[in-house]
């Protein structure tokens, strides 16, 4: 970003709704939010939350917290206070920038961890009346005040330090948060400008919230390139005539996004809209994309490249496939290929005990990653890490450490790969990562037994449905519904409930999850 800042200071960095930031604008901000952050001794081994919706502020705090050598951790602007609770106290924030109408609830309800935790309020006037540990954001971004509160110089990251956390689903009834590095993420910055010929001259769509992987490229691609991100607020990405408008109205030429949100804008009523744009590439990961909707699309913007990318959060993008001809054709029924390892990227296909299955035609088994682009570890969890590390042999005679995707694929002729599904209860909601266990952890405080299945319909989109025992008949799925979404994101919470007498076992007595979706 300070490259672009020098050489184009006048470009356009950030757009969101009528306002824009120049590269200029950008680097004067973040530089003088991380002299803030300096001054209140926050630097390299720290970490500090964002929980912020979509908006210039959001996207100057990223660069002004990576600025200060600390990583940023976002949290869902969405999510219940109890889930954003459990994220402050388990990552051990040492600030948080959020909106104004969170500051009351963390100066008094989320500080026992870290009394004197400072939070910078974003929306707060200058000069508002405020307890002593809240900064104002006017405050933080002028420059001649912060950088004399600093008085330090902005340090230079170590490339194996962590950049940001990401919090994904926990199987234990509570979110883990994956610790990636500079080096991670810059493995696949690097690659998918360069991949995507991303320019000076694009314009590129942000589609995804910075808690979810994907805002990775749009944002640090966008920037390493000079180009001009393209924010769109959480109120718009699940309105697909809206997005179709803004994509033309905006002259967006370059979209990345999951199937989706891509799915909706198809079936819009304004969707011929697309066919008069300016995308040249379009972007999708995170699910499958349903081969009706793709063909469209393809109709829609025939000279667009369409590129299918895959890649668990713990690994940015590994495998990446373009959309060919043949992928779409009339009577074709599989889902596009996840294609072939990024130039980074070292896979392997392994048995269930973990032995190198070869990369021959129509292997089948789960898919493990190694490189640089592979995460440092999941947040205080050392035992959960090692348990997703496998010692793999190479060709050579070495070993390297990779990490089990628990994605189960087939190698194809071409040598890439057809993704055939999960092989754990892992789950993915609308391009979100969704353990099933955390549905179920939240649920069994209120009735005597649970289990959650995702199910697909005709589009090819899944939710989940809940099969509950309570434990009285007077069970409400009213109420299972709003405890839900008390304590849960909106994604996450079951479509349908089902009240049943009992749930089906097998006969060594383990539940059958199976056989729960015959009831």
């Amino acid at each position: 970003m300070d490259d672009a800042a020098a050489k184009q200071p006048d470009a356009p960095a950030v757009e969101f709704q009528g306002e824009t930031l120049t590269y200029a604008d950008l680097h004067a901000r973040s530089t003088a939010l991380a002299g803030t952050l300096l001054g209140q001794g926050i630097g390299a081994g720290d970490r500090v939350g964002l929980w912020l919706r979509k908006s210039p502020e959001s996207i100057v705090s990223v660069y002004g917290i990576l600025k200060t050598g600390a990583a940023y951790v976002p949290i869902d602007p969405g999510a219940p206070l109890d889930r954003a609770a459990k994220i402050i106290a388990d990552c051990r924030l040492a600030c948080v920038i959020t909106q104004d109408e969170h500051v009351s609830w963390l100066l008094d309800e989320a500080s026992a961890d870290v009394p004197d935790r400072p939070v910078v309020a974003v929306g707060a006037a200058r000069g508002a009346p405020a307890d002593p540990r809240v900064i104002h954001w006017s405050d933080a971004v002028d420059g001649a005040s912060a950088v004399s509160r600093a008085g330090l110089a902005e340090p230079r990251p170590d490339a194996q330090a962590p950049a940001y956390v990401l919090y994904t689903s926990g199987s234990k009834g509570a979110p883990k948060g994956v610790v990636l590095s500079h080096a991670n993420a810059t493995a696949f910055v690097e690659w998918a400008v360069d991949e995507f010929a991303i320019t000076a001259h694009d314009r590129v769509s942000s589609h995804a919230p910075l808690h979810f992987d994907l805002s990775v490229l749009d944002v640090f691609a966008t920037c390493l390139a000079g180009a001009c991100v393209v924010l769109l607020p959480e109120s718009q990405v699940g309105l697909g005539g809206v997005l179709n408008r803004v994509v033309v109205e905006r002259k967006v030429t370059v979209w990345y996004s999951v199937p989706n949100a891509l799915n909706r804008m198809l079936t819009a009523r304004n969707s011929a809209l697309l066919g008069t744009s300016s995308l040249r590439v379009v972007l999708f990961a995170g699910e499958v994309f349903p081969l009706g909707p793709l063909r469209r699309l393809r109709e829609l913007v025939p000279r667009a490249a369409l590129y299918n990318l895959y890649g668990p959060t713990e690994t940015n993008v590994c495998t990446f496939h373009r959309v060919r001809g043949s992928d779409v054709e009339p009577g074709r029924t599989e889902p596009v290929p996840i294609g072939h390892p990024c130039p980074y990227a070292t896979t392997f296909v392994v048995d269930e005990s973990g032995e190198p299955l070869g990369q021959e035609p129509g292997v089948t088994g789960e898919l493990c990653v190694a490189g640089p682009s592979v995460m440092l570890g999941y947040w205080r969890d050392a035992s959960l890490t090692a348990g997703k590390r496998l010692r793999v042999a190479q060709a050579d005679g070495t070993s390297v450490e990779a990490y089990r995707t628990g994605d189960t694929v087939r190698v194809g002729a071409g040598g890439g790969y057809a993704f055939l599904g999960r092989n754990d209860d892992m789950v993915k909601i609308r391009g979100h990562r969704v353990e099933l266990g955390e549905v179920e952890s939240a649920l069994s405080e209120k009735v005597r037994e649970v289990v959650c299945v995702a199910v697909g319909d005709a589009s090819g989109e899944k939710h989940i449905e809940a099969y509950v025992v309570p434990f009285s008949p007077a069970c409400e799925v009213s109420e299972l519904r709003r405890h839900c979404r008390d304590v849960l994101p909106r994604y996450m919470v079951p479509e349908h409930f089902h009240v049943v007498a009992a749930l089906p076992r097998t006969q060594s007595g383990k539940l059958d999850k199976r056989g729960v979706l015959g009831l």
